[in-house]
């Protein structure tokens, strides 16, 4: 149990995870064998993983708590505030989520994501979530995240919350791994 303290409400999240983690209530990442989309449920602040139990309980679809998350990663994604890295010539390489929230994997499921970011990246993005506190966002039109690699490695592995060395493709609001960096 992880405590956040900014939503209090009984809420339901969806957090990017490593596939080694036991949670019982997952989902998996199109083309991921590494990372997986846990089901997580908000009570007076607490985040715990659903139990199998409590998804029999609750009389919910998957559809039905994944809308609820949405909403939950919307409210992760407006506390956020995205910083833009840019190189030596002062042209933007990535732009970077970093926060001491538990629920920050989440954010890259907020239906406006994607949008907040396309007047500096472009429509289409690629990102990287190395540890659970840490969301790397790249323009698809770059490889800048293969010229980054090691720093993002190094980050996954010396994370007491690591979440994944791969690469996803953001396209409608999904997520889709194009693979591991080596």
């Amino acid at each position: 149990m992880v405590t956040t303290g900014s939503l209090q409400a009984d809420e339901w999240a969806l957090l990017v995870k490593p596939s080694f983690t036991d949670h019982k209530m997952r989902r998996p990442i199109e083309g991921s064998q590494r990372t997986i989309l846990s089901v997580f449920r908000i009570v007076d602040g607490d985040i715990h993983p659903l139990t199998r139990e409590e998804k029999k309980s609750i009389h919910m679809t998957f559809l039905q708590i994944r809308e609820e998350a949405l909403r939950t990663a919307s409210q992760v994604f407006k506390r956020m505030t995205p910083s833009i890295v840019r190189n030596k010539k002062q042209v933007i390489q990535f732009a970077k989520i970093e926060s001491d929230d538990p629920l920050t994997s989440a954010c890259v499921l907020a239906p406006e994501f994607a949008e907040s970011f396309r007047s500096t990246l472009g429509p289409d993005l690629l990102v990287a979530i190395p540890t659970q506190n840490q969301v790397l966002i790249f323009s698809k039109q770059d490889d800048v995240h293969l010229r980054i690699a090691e720093k993002i490695i190094d980050a996954y592995l010396s994370s007491n919350y690591p979440v994944s060395r791969e690469i996803f493709a953001l396209e409608n609001g999904k997520l889709r791994s194009l693979g591991v960096l080596e």
